[in-house]
């Protein structure tokens, strides 16, 4: 009896474990699909650019963060630059210059990640290692 209850437990260790896979985000070389296909070039904090197709965040073709107490999203599209602070505690100051000339500030989760295609290869970040993303206009 005591057999099989060992063998039931590992069986059920062993099934919930294989279902894990795909926890944290998309697999390792893949780009998110998005309806859009946005053009950046991604400044690191170590000066090196990027020039990105494909763009997103988190998936999305839109930069989203916090303003004040509420939640804010602008399209990548209504972008020409976004210039980012130091980061401090969980989040990084983003100051957005839209296409218009309005400048809007936003506080982003510094792990949120942009995503994009080098040519090369995939290519991912944190939020909290950017220093500047600029768009075409």
């Amino acid at each position: 009896m005591r057999n099989l209850l060992i063998l039931a437990m590992a069986l059920l260790a062993a099934t919930l474990m294989t279902g894990m896979g795909n926890i944290g985000g998309p697999a390792e070389g893949t780009i998110p699909k998005t309806e859009e296909n946005v053009r950046a070039q991604l400044v690191d904090r170590m000066g090196v650019a990027t020039d990105l197709s494909r763009f997103s965040m988190d998936g999305n073709v839109f930069l989203g963060g916090r303003r004040g107490e509420g939640q804010m999203s602008v399209f990548f599209r209504d972008l020409q630059e976004v210039s980012f602070g130091p980061v401090s505690g969980s989040d990084v100051p983003a100051e957005l210059l839209l296409k218009s000339g309005r400048r809007v500030q936003l506080k982003v989760e510094k792990n949120s990640v942009f995503y994009g295609d080098t040519g090369a290869g995939a290519f991912r970040i944190n939020a909290g290692n950017v220093q500047r993303i600029l768009l075409p206009k």
